[in-house]
């Protein structure tokens, strides 16, 4: 048999072995760029560029010499050769309308349920939606209402996101946006990031703690505190976080340590059970926060809707309760996987979610918002019923 037979039979064994997979192992999409050969890829994605050749188990290619150019075609490859870097997410849950969009695309398309999403990817969430994603290397992010984030942004190897605008919860993921840089620096780091309209990142750790920098200057971030990050400014000293909210009985709740108002929950009527003091005449108007991340609902950071004056705020900080407002979750499951109403009161604002809601079984919870536009912790989930009050 001549050489040029064996190197035949060799290519025919090779290619032979495609698309049988190794039970349990699980496979990855790679796009091969124009001009990509096998060799090129595996220098790319591989830890280890010398198990190019494992690429040819899981794909019928047209060569099997690394050094020809590849037809632009989606490779299947191993997850565990790839580099972390590389790996793709998985978008575990969502609620519509999400859109994504792929590295060097100028088209948006919809997200589809479990569907794999990778580096250089842009997720972008609409109002009322939101979508759960998780890396395989264990990070996770949720990304809020009017948000847009890349997904291991080109250029930066030591990010996990990129949060271009609105707001996100990660769990270990080192996040950067146009004013800081988020380290998480445990495990278990789990915290909130706001990209506000003026570039200013808001940071909150609510689990662990995380390194946040900026011009050159780190902060570290612990557990319940919170820092504010302006755009070519280093982070601020950390704050403390608005307190726990906990249902304590049947139907109040503690904001403070002894002192301060209540929080109230009686036959669906939520209240913090605080009174309007007397308006100063030309008493100033506090400044605008953030955009409107709910439909209909006032802004964390906004206090102008509300008519909340200077003699007001003093109120609220004399009775050692720096609250601006309060963020009401209701869903139909204790996971609030399905959310059905979504939205930020102000603090002087009473709610009957026998108005607002059609009856039945729920669950219920609540985070604090500080006069600076910070969001606390939810509270412990909390069953609730609504439907027809008695002589309505």
């Amino acid at each position: 048999m001549t050489i040029k037979a064996k190197a035949l039979v060799v290519a025919v064994w090779l290619l032979s072995l495609a698309a049988v997979p190794v039970a349990g192992e699980e496979l990855q999409v790679v796009i091969v760029r124009p001009g990509d050969t096998l060799w090129s890829m595996a220098n790319t994605y591989l830890k280890d560029p010398t198990k190019w050749n494992q690429i040819l188990k899981y794909n019928k290619l047209p060569s099997s010499d690394p050094a020809i150019a590849l037809p632009g075609m989606a490779l299947k490859v191993p997850v565990n050769l790839i580099k972390e870097q590389y790996r793709a997410a998985k978008l575990v849950s969502f609620l519509p309308e999400v859109l994504y969009r792929r590295a060097g695309a100028e088209d948006w398309s919809g997200v589809y349920a479990k569907m794999d999403l990778f580096k250089s990817d842009t997720l972008r969430t609409k109002v009322d939606s939101r979508a759960d994603v998780k890396f395989y290397t264990g990070e996770t992010l949720i990304l809020y209402a009017n948000s847009i984030a890349v997904l291991r942004p080109p250029g930066n190897s030591k990010m996990d996101v990129e949060l271009l605008a609105g707001e996100m919860r990660g769990l270990r993921s080192r996040v950067v946006t146009a004013s800081a840089k988020i380290t998480p620096k445990t495990k278990n780091t789990e915290f909130g990031a706001r990209l506000r309209e003026d570039l200013t990142t808001l940071v909150q750790v609510y689990k662990g703690k995380a390194d946040v920098e900026a011009q050159g200057k780190t902060v570290e971030v612990l557990e319940g505190f919170a820092t504010e990050v302006k755009i070519d400014l280093p982070p601020s000293k950390p704050i403390a976080l608005p307190p726990l909210v906990e249902f304590a009985g049947q139907a109040q709740a503690k904001l403070g340590s002894g002192k301060g108002s209540k929080l109230t929950l009686d036959g669906g009527v939520i209240s913090l059970n605080l009174k309007r003091g007397p308006r100063l005449a030309g008493a100033p108007v506090p400044g605008v926060g953030d955009k409107d991340l709910l439909k209909g609902a006032p802004a964390a950071g906004n206090i102008v809707g509300k008519n909340l004056d200077t003699n007001e705020m003093m109120d609220l900080i004399s009775a050692a309760n720096p609250v601006q407002g309060y963020h009401l979750q209701v869903a139909r499951d204790q996971n609030f996987n399905a959310i059905v109403f979504n939205k930020t009161f102000d603090a002087f604002d009473t709610i009957d979610v026998n108005d607002l809601l059609v009856p039945g079984s729920y669950w219920m919870r609540v985070a604090l918002v500080d006069l600076l536009g910070f969001e606390g912790k939810f509270n412990s989930p909390r069953p609730i019923r609504v439907g027809p009050v008695k002589g309505r």
